[in-house]
């Protein structure tokens, strides 16, 4: 018997069961084309989860920054985490170490690693860093002319606001600030013309001090701190010299004594040697700049848009310096000038080994903060999910292994005479061990292709309803995959090889069964 003999016998033994046969290819098909359809799922979600996080830029970038102090009690002043009262001693162990984390954070501000100029130059020595940029930012005030306003500044590189630029350039040295549109409107430039005639105009830029309540104004310019209010330069210069005179004159107010105690207290916290080092100490930094651009506010419609993982700074400041720039003024508030920056922005190459790059910013004792960790939990969480899709498919396909054993076993029953005529002319046992493998091969493969080509069907119109479904979930925000489910060429080769893998190994015991048949005890069979 030749291999086209053992095919055609094969082949018209399935024919014989028509219905039996149908039935059975139905299940390999389904089972094949749900195997076939998790499979692409699953890797085009992982696809999507690797386009939607690798191909956006901020992805790339780490926000790298000082660690808050342990809260060491026993490192700690005793004074300032002492704890009265009948207290638990679990409650007591509790307490105290809320109070040295509250002294380190507030009171000593001492990071257990600075960022300094040292620790920079070491990140930007690690491998796959392109660009270490330095980001500072401080609440503020801008001063035109005689009016003033609150602003946020902040200090970076300035390249992206180019395509919000409405008015003059970005600044070319350290000398130059750019205001937001809203900044200019609150000093008074309000006309569009009036935009361009304020290019090259004297800026002065404060940092530091406190933000209070309105109604502290006074307070917080009698103790030194920097007023939040629509103060004049001629207000807030009357308050500076009021603040001088007023130590002087306490005893000649007509006060109550307690009264002059509560001024005098007020008056001395900004000689409190013990705070000339926070943010709350009053001290107030400024430096003189040309107006050199000016650019426009994002709309509500853009800020949706916007990258999920992009800085917020310089979307949301008022006054933007150079870093140059931003380095002469905030060096002057002791806070920033003996501890560094608080925080930079490592940026990676594309492509490069971000995991690597983060785990040696943390091994150097900083903190870490980028879009790195949604991305491993979203590729973890769609693993898992297209884990249990894979396993539920397999389990179908193997359903349907176990009805071509059955069909299979069925058909060596009813073909038993059939089968010792064969032998008697010849046929050895592998001969019949492979014709009935040939029929579990056959059935494999045509219902493999069967549900390879249902499952490549059926995902157009799933693409469709996942992406809609995902869209939603993203709001406003792009989306970069225009598909979900992927067909690689070996999962369009490897799911139909498996079909028939799975079918011929269904067909075994029944091969085996056929091949063992007497063929003296065939023949007499009917």
């Amino acid at each position: 018997m030749n291999l086209i003999q053992a095919i055609r016998f094969a082949l018209g033994g399935l024919w014989r069961q028509k219905v039996r046969t149908a039935l059975t290819l139905v299940g390999v098909a389904v089972g094949t084309a749900a195997l076939v359809f998790s499979l692409s799922l699953g890797i085009g979600l992982r696809a999507f989860i690797d386009r939607e996080f690798r191909e956006r830029d901020a992805f790339w970038r780490v926000t790298v920054r000082v660690a808050d102090p342990t809260p060491d009690p026993e490192k700690v002043p005793p004074e300032k985490v002492e704890v009265t009262g009948a207290i638990d001693p679990e409650r007591r162990a509790r307490l105290r170490e809320a109070l040295a984390r509250r002294y380190l954070r507030d009171e000593l501000r001492t990071p257990p690693k600075p960022l300094d100029k040292a620790a920079v130059a070491a990140l930007e020595a690690l491998p796959d860093v392109s660009e270490v940029r330095i980001v500072r930012s401080s609440n503020g005030r801008a001063w035109l002319a005689d009016r003033s306003a609150p602003a946020f500044v902040v200090s970076a590189k300035l390249d992206s606001l180019t395509p919000r630029l409405i008015a003059g350039t970005l600044p070319v040295d350290d000398s130059g600030v750019v205001l937001s549109e809203l900044a200019l409107y609150d000093l008074g430039v309000r006309d569009d013309a009036a935009l361009d005639a304020a290019l090259g105009a004297p800026v002065q830029v404060d940092v530091g001090g406190t933000t209070i309540a309105p109604q502290f104004a006074l307070a917080r310019a009698l103790a030194g701190w920097l007023p939040t209010d629509d103060l004049s330069r001629a207000q807030a210069t009357a308050l500076a010299r009021l603040a001088v005179a007023l130590p002087k004159s306490i005893d000649k107010l007509d006060l109550d004594p307690a009264d002059r105690d509560a001024l005098r207290g007020l008056l001395d916290r900004k000689s409190d040697p013990t705070r000339t080092n926070r943010p709350d100490s009053g001290k107030v930094a400024s430096g003189q700049f040309k107006l050199a651009g000016v650019v426009r506010l994002l709309t509500e419609a853009e800020r949706k848009k916007a990258d999920p993982f992009a800085g917020w700074e310089l979307a949301e400041s008022d006054a933007y310096l150079t870093p140059a720039g931003g380095e002469t003024v905030l060096d002057q508030l002791p806070w920033v000038k003996n501890t560094g920056v608080h925080s930079v922005e490592v940026r990676v190459r594309p492509g490069g080994d971000m995991p690597a790059v983060v785990a040696a910013a943390e091994e150097m004792g900083f903190g870490t903060f980028s879009a790195l960790r949604w991305y491993s939990a979203a590729k973890r969480e769609v693993t898992l999910v297209a884990g249990g899709l894979n396993l539920f498919a397999l389990i179908g396909l193997l359903v349907a292994g176990v009805g071509i054993t059955n069909t299979l076993v069925t058909s060596v029953v009813e073909r038993t005479r059939e089968i010792g005529i064969l032998k008697a002319v010849g046929a050895t046992r592998g001969q019949v061990t492979g014709l009935f493998l040939t029929e579990g091969a056959a059935i494999g493969l045509t219902g493999g292709l069967l549900g390879l080509a249902a499952a490549v069907a059926i995902s157009y119109p799933a693409d469709g309803y996942v992406r809609g479904l995902i869209r939603g979930q993203m709001g406003n925000h792009e989306m970069k995959t225009t598909t979900i489910f992927e067909f690689p060429w070996w999962l369009l080769v490897g799911g139909v090889v498996f079909a028939v893998l799975i079918t011929t190994l269904a067909a075994l015991y029944p091969a085996r069964r056929a091949a063992r048949i007497d063929p003296i005890l065939a023949l007499k069979y009917e």
